[in-house]
C-alpha cells in the first residue's frame, strides 16, 4: 500500500442546523452519519414543507448554531440532554425545537417557518401504518445534500486566490467544510483534491474516509456571513477555472475521533 502525507488537520467546524452557521471544533467524533452533531436539524417552509437553504434565502447565513452539551447525549434526558442555541442577529438566543423559537425565526425570514429533526430511532408500527396509508411522510434520516464528510486543502484555497487576482478572500468559512487540510506552501498549485480521488485517507489513526468525489459549489459562497461581505468573484472563479468544482464530498469507511493537529494521509 502507497501512502502519502497530505498535511495536517487545521480546521475542523459542524453546522446543527443546515444552511446556518456553525461552531468550530478542537476535536470531533466522527462516525458513519459524520461529524457528530452536524445537519441534526433543519427549517422547512410552512407553504410546501421543502427544507430550507441559504442557497434561497441568504438570511439563514446571519444566524449561527452550536451546542450546548455533548450532541451524543442530544436525547438523554437521564444525563442531561444537550440542546441547540442559535443566535440571531442583536443577539438574541433560541432553541432550535423550542415552540418560541420557530415565531422568532418566521419573523425574521419573512416566511412561516416550522423545525425538523432527522430521525434516528426506529419507527413504531403505529407510525408505519400512518406512512402508508399516506396519513405521513417517512420522516428524514439526515439533511445533507450530498456525502456526510466534507473536505477542503487550503492549497486549493490559495490557487483560488491566485487565479482571482486579489478579487476575492476565499476564506475557508464561505465553502462550509467540516474538515480544512492545511497543505503547506512547498507544494504545486492546483486544485489538490484531484489527486485524492481515487484514494482514500486515514487521520489520526482512526479515521478512514472513502469514496471521495467532486463537491460543486453553488451561490451560498457569495453571500455575505459574519464579517464576509457579498463577493460573487468566488463562485465566478470557480466556475471558470475548475467548472465550480471546489474541494470534496465523502463516505466514512472506518468512524474515530480526530483533532487539530492530526496528520492526514492518502493511500491507495
Amino acid at each position: 500500500m502507497h501512502r502519502r502525507h497530505l498535511g495536517v488537520v487545521s480546521a475542523l467546524a459542524r453546522y446543527p442546523v443546515k444552511s446556518m452557521r456553525g461552531e468550530a471544533l478542537d476535536e470531533a467524533l466522527i462516525t458513519e452519519r459524520g461529524v457528530t452533531g452536524d445537519r441534526e436539524w433543519a427549517l422547512c417552509e410552512t407553504t410546501y414543507g421543502g427544507v430550507m437553504s441559504a442557497r434561497a434565502w441568504p438570511a439563514m447565513l446571519d444566524l449561527r448554531a452550536a451546542w450546548a452539551g455533548d450532541p451524543a447525549l442530544a436525547d438523554d434526558a437521564a444525563r442531561g440532554a444537550a440542546r441547540v442555541r442559535i443566535e440571531m442577529p442583536g443577539g438574541a438566543i433560541v432553541e432550535a425545537g423550542a415552540p418560541e423559537a420557530a415565531g422568532a425565526l418566521s419573523a425574521y425570514l419573512r416566511r412561516t417557518v416550522r423545525f425538523e429533526r432527522i430521525r434516528r430511532e426506529r419507527l413504531t408500527p403505529a407510525e408505519l401504518e400512518a406512512i402508508m396509508r399516506g396519513e405521513a411522510v417517512a420522516p428524514r434520516r439526515d439533511f445533507y445534500d450530498e456525502e456526510v464528510i466534507h473536505l477542503l486543502a487550503s492549497g486549493t484555497l490559495d490557487h483560488l486566490r491566485s487565479l482571482a487576482g486579489g478579487a476575492a478572500d476565499f476564506d475557508p468559512r464561505r465553502f462550509r467544510a467540516n474538515l480544512l487540510v492545511d497543505t503547506g506552501r512547498d507544494i504545486a498549485p492546483g486544485f489538490l483534491e484531484d489527486q485524492w480521488l481515487e484514494g482514500a485517507i486515514e487521520i489520526g489513526g482512526e479515521l478512514r474516509i472513502v469514496g471521495m468525489r467532486p463537491a460543486l459549489r453553488c451561490a451560498i459562497t457569495t453571500h455575505p456571513q459574519a464579517e464576509l461581505p457579498h463577493n460573487p468573484a468566488i463562485l465566478r472563479t470557480a466556475w471558470n477555472h475548475h467548472r465550480a468544482y471546489v474541494g470534496l464530498f465523502a463516505a466514512v469507511g472506518t468512524p474515530g475521533t480526530i483533532r487539530i493537529g492530526d496528520a492526514v494521509v492518502l493511500t491507495d
